[in-house]
């Protein structure tokens, strides 16, 4: 029965036992840990390293550095100027206005290759002792790992295509590399934004049959921090389990081959050097796994309009935002290179047209339909969320933006007073579905979903 907060409703659900809550907490304090301190890691070479390093750049080439890399990764208009840049991006994809995916990932290629290398020979020769590898280290997750996440991703959108011009690059040799090779070396496991987000996610829409959806449980802190904890099990056991139940085997016979290889790579790295493998393996994998993009996979579809009864619709489990974030990044070069749409704040565009670049997706925002429409950015939408904020959310919250007259009840919560429209976001973060809806991937296995509070007596305002 899907929930829906249309009255007063009582919501039954299963709760740990004492005695498992006791017994795993250690588990969940692990989760915890490596959550907060693979994010304020991420800072320091984000906040720290990159940025005094891209400025001294800056002035050791009198200002180039940061012009030329803007000019780069984000020319105004979204096309170079005719120049190299002009010339090679025209040779080697089959749209031009693709060409700011191509900048970003040529960056983070040339970067990710110097990182690399360098780590690898200053340990081979014993050069830099352990500071000089921990500096290329952190250099890499502030000037390298928020550049291109998103290029990688549309990268895989693209090439589900069968026509391959459609597909980012020209070579499906580079294709392949991106998916082999780059998105490896980026932290993540071989083609997982081909296998596990473009062909599962985008599929199901955050629906009972979706892996990475979320519309099953309460989103609150402590089930926040076990959502994190089952990321590894989607990314390595639940994905390629999903290809092979669908009929889809040698995807994912293709999947559980890749990911060996990987974890094997990332073995011997760090049998051969132990400080290598976590600098350039472990670290960043972690990092991006239970970090980054467990964060943004909780929050994309945090909130979810239950009312209507098909919750895996996108424009009930999607957002709009109306109001950019700053760049992530304030290292120069950095700073003003960052396509509009980075953080996804057109995320309900972008699953109605998922093949659409990340330039000029505003411009799609009418032609689709969008009940959780907030007039903020996604920073400050996180961090509503995560402090269950509800007076902010509902400050932010224009449902009827889009113009859609024809629902009674979006004209009904236009006028609610504040602290009714509080209430009603806050049921938008409760089970959609109960659990005997959901597909049988959430007990392959259940754990994580067996610890958390699946439900709790809610009082939901309709």
């Amino acid at each position: 029965m899907t929930v829906s907060p249309e009255n007063v409703t009582n919501v039954s659900g299963n709760k740990p036992s004492q005695i498992r809550k006791i017994v795993f907490f250690p588990i969940w304090c692990v989760s915890c840990t490596i959550f907060i301190s693979g994010s304020l890691w991420r800072m320091i070479g984000l906040k720290i390293v990159s940025h005094y390093t891209h400025l001294l750049f800056d002035i050791a080439t009198l200002g180039k550095f940061e012009t030329i890399l803007t000019e780069f990764l984000n020319p105004k208009g979204g096309l170079p100027k005719p120049g190299l840049a002009s010339y090679i991006s025209s040779a080697l994809i089959n749209k031009k206005e693709h060409y700011v995916h191509f900048a970003a990932i040529t960056w983070i290629t040339f970067s990710l290759i110097l990182c690399w290398s360098s780590i690898l020979y200053m340990r081979a020769n014993n050069i830099g002792s352990w500071y000089g590898p921990l500096f290329v280290h952190f250099l890499q997750l502030g000037s390298v790992f928020p550049v291109g996440v998103n290029d990688l991703h549309y990268a895989a959108h693209f090439q589900i295509s069968n026509n391959k011009k459609s597909h980012l690059f020209r070579s499906e040799a580079i294709n392949f590399l991106i998916r082999y090779v780059i998105e490896p070396m980026q932290g993540f496991i071989p083609t997982f934004w081909l296998n596990h987000h473009v062909r599962i996610h985008h599929k199901e829409h955050n629906g009972p049959d979706d892996i990475q959806g979320i519309t099953h449980f309460e989103r609150n802190f402590r089930n926040f921090i076990w959502f994190l904890l089952d990321m590894p099990l989607q990314w390595y056991v639940r994905g390629p389990l999903m290809h092979i139940t669908n009929g889809n085997k040698m995807i994912g016979l293709e999947m559980f081959f890749s990911q060996t290889m990987y974890l094997c790579f990332g073995a011997a790295l760090t049998k051969w050097d132990m400080c290598a493998g976590l600098l350039l393996f472990w670290i960043p994998h972690i990092t991006r796994v239970m970090c980054f993009n467990g964060l943004n996979e909780y929050m994309q579809h945090a909130l979810v309009d239950g009312r209507w009864g098909n919750p895996d619709d996108p424009k009930y489990n999607s957002f709009l935002l109306l109001q950019p974030s700053r760049s992530p990044c304030s290292a120069r070069g950095l700073r003003y290179s960052f396509a509009d749409n980075f953080e996804e704040r057109y995320h309900a565009v972008h699953h109605n047209f998922p093949h659409k670049g990340m330039i000029g997706q505003d411009a799609y925002v009418s032609k689709i339909k969008c009940h959780l429409v907030f007039d903020t950015s996604y920073v400050l939408f996180v961090g509503a969320i995560l402090k269950k904020d509800f007076m902010s959310l509902a400050r932010w919250w224009r449902p009827c933006y889009l113009g859609d007259k024809k629902s009674d009840k979006q004209a009904t919560d236009v006028n609610l007073d504040l602290e009714a429209k509080a209430r009603l976001i806050e049921s938008f973060l409760l089970p959609a579905y109960d659990l005997d809806e959901m597909g049988d991937w959430i007990k392959k296995p259940p754990f994580p979903f067996n610890m958390m509070d699946l439900g709790r007596m809610q009082r939901v305002l309709g």
